[in-house]
């Protein structure tokens, strides 16, 4: 009888041992489960903050595009033909320039800053209107239209774009030092030093050379 007795007790802690044991495990798999939603809410919620940010961008891109449509007319072209005169002098084109076509560039090709407006490409018909147009833009060197700065520069293929961005950092140099110079086609650095046209044609020459920019006086081109 003792026996049994014991025996009942054991059994008796043994199932009160099973059903603690159950319980810690349940209580073990909610934790988890709760941890895991938390996460998930947790990513959720930086990828609806994310989603925001994007559609805020989006937004104010349309709106901004919306608005130079606006300004520029459905017309690029006559857009174009207006623009010339207005930036370069009514005086210097007295008939507007032929435009062949004008648009712009494929979101795919230009890469331009957030809220940069990508860059217009303009083909005319008389080859001499470009050479008018290149000069005028080099003498005036600040242009802007409705309190935007606008800048003119001939269309060059993606090799000779890369090729002419090596020498971005060295004309930082320059201009901070307030000398003059000029990037000829299709990509040579070309400055006066002492009086004589100096000519880079390889943006680590020209590094080593104007690496003391501090000690160069302003020069002309």
């Amino acid at each position: 009888l003792h026996l049994q007795t014991k025996n009942k007790e054991v059994n008796s802690v043994t199932y009160v041992c099973y059903i603690c044991a159950k319980d810690c495990n349940d209580w073990w798999n909610s934790w988890e489960r709760v941890s895991n939603n938390e996460d998930d809410v947790a990513t959720l919620q930086k990828r609806v903050s994310e989603l925001e940010k994007d559609n805020a961008y989006l937004k104010e891109k349309a709106d901004d595009q919306e608005n130079r449509k606006s300004a520029e007319g459905r017309d690029m072209v006559a857009f174009i033909q207006r623009l010339i005169p207005t930036l370069l002098g009514r005086e210097n084109f007295p008939t507007a320039p032929m435009v062949e076509r004008a648009h712009r560039t494929p979101a795919h090709i230009s890469t331009p800053r957030p809220g940069r407006p990508r860059p217009i490409l303009v083909k005319l018909l008389n080859f001499q209107d470009k050479v008018k147009i290149m000069r005028l833009a080099r003498e005036r060197e600040t242009l802007s239209w409705e309190g935007a700065r606008i800048s003119i520069y001939p269309d060059f293929s993606p090799e000779v774009v890369k090729r002419r961005r090596e020498f971005d950092n060295v004309k930082k140099k320059l201009r901070v030092a307030n000398i003059k110079y000029s990037l000829q086609y299709p990509s040579t650095l070309r400055v006066i030093v002492g009086g004589k046209p100096k000519h880079f044609r390889c943006p680590k020459e020209a590094e080593a050379f104007f690496r003391d920019t501090s000690s160069l006086p302003g020069q002309e081109t």
